[in-house]
């Protein structure tokens, strides 16, 4: 399929790349984008093939956030709440797909655009990146979970913080919060993400998706109701061929190689 707004490459074995696509727009999030990376995502949920995703943007900055044009388009109640509903729709699908979803932050990340880092698993960024939960600044308030995920990663005080004050952070500050993972100088940003994502696709797949979603579930449970998840899928994973993969590997001491099964 081909996109407008994105661009998506299967660079390597396992790994395929994102990129929002409107440089001249800073990669906001207009009606098209929305609906272009809700459709890849499903995509690449269903391709066995892909094992780990970067989502990256085209040229200076990561994402923008929503669209401005697009708001100012919605002239009454049902178009701005379609705005809403279709950035819920992606943000849903992004924090649904059972794969690892890398953020390769290689400039100002803003709004909605922070939202869209949050719902990754892991996120890296260059030393130029700028981390910024602003909607305040224009009379707005957080949408696109951003204020469902924010208060996870760095606690509600400083959640609150951000998002009334609506301040800049640089890349380092964002990592000191927990907010990033990594902080690396741009011109090393893409390989860095391709780093994680290798090392991602070339793990055992049944526990790489049992792990994430245990830790997506775990944000609303009790221990109790935690660790009946934790009992399940333990025995899930017991009983996956990469498990005595990995344990042979681990008494041959050698490499696994997780590969080898084809299931995803």
């Amino acid at each position: 399929m081909e996109f407008n707004t994105i661009r998506f490459e299967h660079r390597e074995t396992g790994v395929a790349v994102v990129t929002l696509n409107r440089p001249d727009a800073f990669n906001a999030i207009n009606r098209e984008l929305a609906i272009e990376l809700n459709q890849l995502i499903e995509q690449i949920q269903d391709n066995e093939e892909i094992r780990a995703t970067i989502i990256t943007g085209a040229g200076k900055p990561f994402c923008a956030g929503g669209d401005l044009s697009w708001l100012l388009e919605a002239d009454d109640n049902l178009k701005k709440r379609e705005i809403v509903v279709r950035s819920g729709e992606l943000i849903t699908k992004l924090d649904k797909i059972n794969k690892p979803l890398i953020a390769a932050i290689n400039g100002a990340t803003a709004g909605a655009g922070t939202a869209i880092a949050l719902a990754c698993d892991i996120i890296v960024a260059s030393e130029k990146a700028k981390f910024t939960p602003n909607f305040v600044n224009i009379g707005a308030v957080p949408d696109s979970g951003a204020s469902w995920y924010l208060p996870r990663a760095v606690g509600y005080h400083k959640a609150a913080e951000l998002m009334l004050m609506g301040d800049v952070l640089s890349a380092q500050e964002a990592k000191d919060l927990g907010i990033f993972n990594k902080v690396v100088p741009g011109e090393e940003l893409e390989e860095s993400a391709m780093q994680y994502a290798r090392r991602l696709a070339k793990g055992p797949q049944r526990s790489v998706e049992y792990i994430k979603d245990m830790l997506k579930q775990s944000q609303n449970n009790t221990l109790q109701a935690q660790l009946e998840i934790e009992s399940s899928m333990q025995i899930m994973a017991w009983s996956d061929p990469d498990f005595q993969e990995g344990v042979n590997a681990f008494l041959e001491k050698r490499e696994p190689d997780f590969g080898k099964y084809n299931k995803k």
